[in-house]
């Protein structure tokens, strides 16, 4: 039975915890803002998107898989949270487990999956990057070429070419995103091309 996310379960809660624990001293990646922060930005994200709790609970949890839970953390996430949940997180997964692939190779497997994801997959991985993507620009504004040196695209073409591969994929997709989806990947798009029209410059 899906749960309203407008009463939102102990389930909610106890993903919350979960992923608090997991980013515990954690922040993200050359920031001071903790772990968790993106967790809930993206559960917020999807929340508005989605009257679904399984979802929203996904969302709290995309990234713990890929981000050192491995396998292990699958399987107690559908354990805990039942399948649907643990389903989502796979597919929001760039790896369930580590590899010698470079992040270009895993970006480039992860847009392969677009045309087969789930809608509610779309949804966490639209919230997911409409998230990234506003902290990406503030940093790029703000750094300049710094922010190429320590994203682990590696450089201005490749990271450029993510974000660009990545909008269009999802636009593929647009009307499985429902209404709230929709307006969504259009600020989503719109901050994509403002990372592309701002990195542009710094070429010449």
């Amino acid at each position: 039975m899906i749960v309203p996310v407008t009463q939102l379960s102990p389930r909610f809660h106890d993903a919350l915890a979960y992923a608090a624990a997991h980013f515990q001293g954690r922040s993200r990646p050359n920031t001071r803002v903790p772990g968790i922060a993106h967790a809930m930005a993206v559960a917020a994200l999807v929340i508005d998107l989605a009257d679904d709790e399984d979802e929203a609970i996904a969302a709290l949890l995309h990234d713990v898989v890929e981000d050192g839970g491995g396998l292990a953390a699958l399987k107690e996430i559908e354990e805990r949270w039942g399948s649907v949940v643990s389903g989502l997180v796979a597919e929001c997964s760039d790896e369930l487990e580590p590899t010698d692939r470079t992040w270009r190779q895993r970006k480039a497997a992860d847009l392969a999956t677009y045309p087969v994801k789930s809608a509610g997959a779309l949804r966490i991985a639209l919230a997911d990057k409409t998230d990234n993507t506003h902290t990406l620009l503030r940093a790029l504004q703000t750094e300049g070429d710094a922010l190429f040196a320590r994203h682990a695209a590696g450089d201005r073409a490749t990271f450029l070419w993510y974000y660009e591969a990545l909008a269009s994929a999802l636009a593929a997709r647009a009307d499985e995103l429902g209404p709230g989806g929709r307006a969504l990947l259009c600020e989503f798009r719109n901050t994509v091309a403002q990372l592309s029209a701002f990195a542009a410059p710094l070429a010449r």
